[in-house]
């Protein structure tokens, strides 16, 4: 217990008077009114540009996921995780689900990692997983069409680094 020295007496902690969280959601900010003065301009002006979002060329598929990690660690065996392939993507960005193959959790972390091997090692070893990967789902049909025209489209870059080929 410690003793202010003003009131000479011990002194209490402070009580909160409020609870810590507000039972409710945070309020959100202002609702969106609409195009901004320069667009409503452009627009009355005919210079205005029309912004749509496109279809991403990358396939998305928690399904398709399911399926590659429902294989089991191509290496180990073991209950495994849908690994992507580190190649052409930046820091925290994933590829096409198409690129992707089992591996067990500590095997998936020591690929993203890096490891100890070189990084046209790792391209070519990338290579092998989702080919392999990609013939028993194959195998089990659960590699439908959608996926195939995506994996056709993804696999362009990493074929021209593991094979210096152009597969259009």
């Amino acid at each position: 217990m410690t003793w202010n020295s003003t009131l000479k007496s011990p002194a209490k902690p402070m009580q909160r008077k409020t609870p810590m969280r507000s039972p409710k959601p945070m309020a959100r900010g202002r609702q969106k009114r609409g195009p901004g003065l320069a667009q409503r301009v452009a627009e009355l002006a005919g210079t205005a540009l029309k912004h749509l979002r496109g279809e991403s060329n990358l396939l998305r598929s928690e399904q398709h996921r399911k399926n590659v990690a429902a294989l089991g660690c191509l290496i180990t065996g073991k209950p495994a995780q849908a690994c992507h392939v580190n190649f052409d993507k930046g820091m925290g960005l994933k590829v096409c689900d198409s690129l992707c193959f089992p591996l067990c959790p500590e095997l998936h972390r020591e690929h993203d990692q890096g490891g100890d091997m070189s990084r046209m090692e790792r391209i070519k070893r990338e290579w092998q997983y989702v080919d392999q990967t990609r013939a028993m789902l194959i195998r089990r049909n659960q590699w439908p069409a959608a996926v195939e025209e995506h994996y056709q489209r993804a696999i362009k870059p990493l074929a021209r680094m593991v094979h210096g080929e152009d597969l259009s």
